[in-house]
């Protein structure tokens, strides 16, 4: 085993080791993640995949090079073609004049697909299985890239947004005090929580009381099959008008009822679908809707945020990570994580391109090597 070798696999055993101790960026610290240690060493497992795969391509830089960027477009060529086949069937399928649009998307699809043959063509005349190692090694170095880019320049911010209000957010907020225009508005509309093992059912109602005693009015909630009175300081009066945070009420509204000692007002309405029922949850998701431009167009997109699924626009990513109920307003205040990683796509075209490197060079077919001989010609018989 060489020198450098031994230093490299010293090298990632240091690695493993950081990771182990807290470096795990799921399960341990962010700080030792993103601490200077771990900085430098990908920064120098980058250099050595990039020095190890020029390397590996002795001899044939110059066919090395092409066959990556053969790579990239015969990817390219098959995602293109994948998507816009998708669209084409999708627009089919509604019928009449989408049509013209699914004709459309067809022919963008074969454009994608003739990109991926003839670069595909390339592919298998020039990349070898020696070559396919040594663009894994590049793939290594430009995954390191895009975390170093993001550590940069990354953009990371947290908001609320109570869902049904109609209320638009167009910025955020960096925990350092830096507002952040988003170049799109978010509005959520509706919150709802999905249960395994409960049957679907009609939405649970929302009970709430306003009751005169004495020329003064109390609040009360229906919890728990009881009537809960609200602090007070919740419900106040300004003339005719009863605020209750940012519902209002007039006090002629609140009459006397058959069999009730008090005169009192009585408003009903339905919970957010899911939040009163039990057992294991399938799935938290907000109904949104995006305000943005397409090509200086105004364009509306309707998206469902789901835990793990975040929606995409404009650089951003918003991922929907937890929710608040409040009982006195029966709404929903969602937490948003608001991220702009410029880096992100360099780590995933790394992440793709070694997958399919690792794959081809596994099974790509071995060059025959000739039988060495001594040279010696074997006499005729």
């Amino acid at each position: 085993m060489s020198g450098l070798l031994k230093a490299s696999l010293m090298i990632l055993g240091a690695a493993c080791v950081l990771l182990v101790a807290g470096a795990f960026p799921v399960l341990g610290a962010p700080v030792v993640f993103k601490g200077g240690v771990m900085i430098l060493l990908g920064v120098v497992a980058a250099l050595l995949s990039l020095w190890g795969g020029w390397r590996l391509s002795a001899g044939r830089h110059a066919q090395f090079i092409f066959g990556l960027v053969s790579l990239y477009f015969t990817t390219s060529g098959l995602i293109a073609a994948w998507m816009y086949g998708s669209k084409a069937v999708s627009h089919a399928m509604l019928g009449g004049a989408m049509w013209f649009g699914a004709l459309a998307m067809v022919c963008t699809m074969v454009v994608g697909l003739l990109f991926a043959t003839i670069f595909g063509f390339f592919l298998l005349r020039l990349m070898k299985p020696r070559l396919w190692l040594a663009g894994a090694h590049w793939c290594c170095a430009l995954i390191v890239a895009g975390a170093m880019v993001d550590f940069c320049a990354e953009k990371n911010a947290y908001l609320y947004a109570t869902a049904g209000s109609g209320g638009r957010i167009d910025q955020v907020v960096t925990p350092a005090g830096e507002p952040l225009p988003l170049g799109f508005a978010l509005q959520v509309n509706d919150f709802k929580v999905a249960h395994y093992d409960t049957p679907q059912t009609a939405p649970a109602r929302h009970h709430l009381m306003i009751r005169e005693n004495r020329g003064e009015y109390e609040a009360f909630v229906y919890m728990q099959n009881r009537w809960v009175p609200l602090p007070p300081g919740h419900l106040k009066r300004e003339g005719t008008v009863l605020h209750l945070g940012e519902r209002t009420f007039n006090v002629a509204e609140v009459k006397a009822h058959p069999g009730l000692t008090h005169p009192c007002l009585m408003v009903s309405s339905p919970m957010p679908a899911g939040i009163s029922s039990s057992g294991t949850v399938q799935e938290y998701s907000a109904d949104c809707t995006v305000y943005t431009d397409h090509r200086g167009r105004p364009e509306t997109r309707h998206e469902n945020l789901r835990v793990n699924h975040p929606i995409a626009c404009k650089d951003w990513h918003l991922y929907l990570l937890s929710y608040d109920y409040n009982p006195i307003s029966n709404k929903v205040t969602v937490l948003l994580q608001a991220r702009k990683a410029p880096g992100r796509w360099y780590t995933l075209a790394g992440m793709v391109g070694l997958i399919i490197c690792t794959a081809c060079w596994c099974w790509w077919k071995r060059e025959k090597i000739a039988p060495a001989t001594d040279g010696k010609e074997t006499p005729a018989v």
